[in-house]
């Protein structure tokens, strides 16, 4: 990905001896990373709901809450990117817990939306039987309409984050018409209207 190459070659974190593996911006190839690993989550799950395997594609889907939850925090909160990217396992469990960042973001991320995700396909709990039983289908299409919110985000922010960062044509590139199918797709769906779950 172009992005990822950016930032391993341009930059002076390298210069200044601050990336402890040498890359140009510590930041740029955080936020590559991150971009990679929503796509693999976003494909993994669009296969899983596509092969009616609605837990598993719900158990990425709350992975991908998480990865919005980075997103935001790239964009919005100063060298983040960079200090995520250069974290120890104990750094990130203080500072990039989902938790910590759900309290930093001032409510743009609630704690109910976060556990229904849990409860649906984080972890092992009885209400998990909604992906299996009679009503699977619909809340499986539920969970898509909810997906496709979150993917649209992720990109949001990370978009931001490549613009006000010099990235933004290496972005363009690959944009076409992302944006206005997004926001048609969620004009004309009425699932997309429906408040978050309590």
């Amino acid at each position: 990905m172009e992005l990822d190459v950016a930032g391993r070659l341009l930059g002076t974190d390298r210069l200044k001896g601050l990336s402890p593996t040498g890359n140009g911006s510590d930041e740029t190839v955080a936020v590559a990373l991150l971009l990679r690993v929503a796509s693999e989550l976003i494909g993994g799950c669009a296969s899983l709901f596509a092969e009616r395997r609605h837990y598993a594609a719900a158990a990425l889907l709350r992975q991908l809450t998480e990865v919005e939850y980075l997103a935001w925090a790239f964009e919005t909160r100063d060298r983040d990117a960079e200090r995520w990217l250069r974290s120890t396992h104990e750094e990130r469990e203080e500072f990039f817990r989902p938790a910590r960042l759900r309290r930093a973001s001032n409510g743009r991320f609630r704690n109910q939306d976060y556990r229904y995700h849990c409860e649906l396909g984080g972890h092992p709990v009885p209400r998990a039987e909604l992906l299996f039983g009679a009503a699977a289908n619909e809340t499986a299409q539920l969970l898509l309409s909810d997906a496709l919110g979150h993917i649209g985000h992720i990109w949001n922010h990370l978009s931001a984050w490549a613009i006000s960062h010099g990235h933004g044509d290496s972005i363009d590139r690959h944009t076409g018409n992302l944006p206005v199918l997004h926001r048609s797709l969620f004009a004309d769906d009425p699932l997309a209207r429906l408040p978050p779950p309590s």
